[in-house]
């Protein structure tokens, strides 16, 4: 039972994966043909990140506000690769190229108009590597739970025959 059982959570685990990642692939490859409007930058500054392991990141952390159709949105999406800049100065050109107050064009999804970003086409590595390795996790619980199954058949096949007297 626990095998039945871990292999499904690995199957679970490894669709989410899949699905996150790969959703973020595709939507960073379709905001290249969203259709855009004008957006403001409502706020522009770098965050400090510090990890456990006392290592420092810096994130870009860009607000802005558009109207779609009437309707006021906010976001903070600069693309679908991930904000992290790395380095204090990365993440400095960053919020420089979109300060605070700037009139810059921001690209929505059609369908959902609170998705939007401001620069196009880059889905990151680490999406690739969420949706790679979901598929991973997909197929290794695939091929446990066909193992699984494979080896009851042969289980009760092998209790069905009849015994020699």
């Amino acid at each position: 039972m626990k095998q039945w059982m871990m292999a499904g959570l690995m199957l679970v685990v490894g669709l989410a994966l899949a699905y996150g990642g790969a959703r973020t692939v595709v939507r960073a490859h379709q905001s290249a043909s969203w259709p855009t409007t004008d957006a403001t930058i409502t706020s522009s500054s770098v965050e400090t990140l510090r990890s456990r392991r006392g290592g420092v990141r810096f994130h870009p952390d860009v607000r802005y506000q558009y109207s779609v159709a009437g309707t006021l949105y906010s976001a903070n999406t600069i693309s679908f690769g991930g904000n992290d800049a790395g380095t204090l100065s990365d993440a400095q050109v960053v919020t420089h190229h979109f300060a605070s107050g700037n009139h810059v064009p921001v690209h929505y999804e059609p369908a959902d108009p609170s998705v939007a970003c401001l620069e196009v086409g880059h889905a990151g590595i680490a999406s690739y590597v969420l949706a790679l390795g979901g598929l991973a996790l997909v197929a290794i619980a695939g091929w446990g739970i066909w193992d699984m199954l494979r080896a009851g058949r042969r289980e009760k096949a092998r209790r069905q025959r009849p015994q020699p007297a």
